[in-house]
């Protein structure tokens, strides 16, 4: 394996600090289609970290600050539509 290709795989034990879940529960939400499924290399279960960053981005609600701009952006848009 390239280092490129293993910084991009991790391993369960990164998921759980990623994620702070055991490693009972990456299984179980797996098993539910809930989280992204492992690749099997040779013995080892790897995971995207890609994925793994996107499932985690999904699941943070916008922050203030992020709902706000989301809104004078919408709001500059519309004045610029009716101008």
């Amino acid at each position: 394996m390239t280092q490129q290709v293993k910084s991009e795989l991790i391993k369960i034990k990164d998921v759980m600090e990623m994620t702070t879940f055991s490693r009972n529960t990456v299984y179980k939400l797996i098993g539910t289609g809930e989280f992204p499924r492992q690749l099997k290399v040779g013995a080892g279960s790897y995971w995207k970290r890609k994925e793994v960053e996107q499932w985690l981005d999904d699941l943070m609600p916008a922050t203030d600050e992020q709902v706000q701009l989301a809104s004078e952006q919408a709001a500059n848009a519309a004045r610029r539509k009716t101008h």
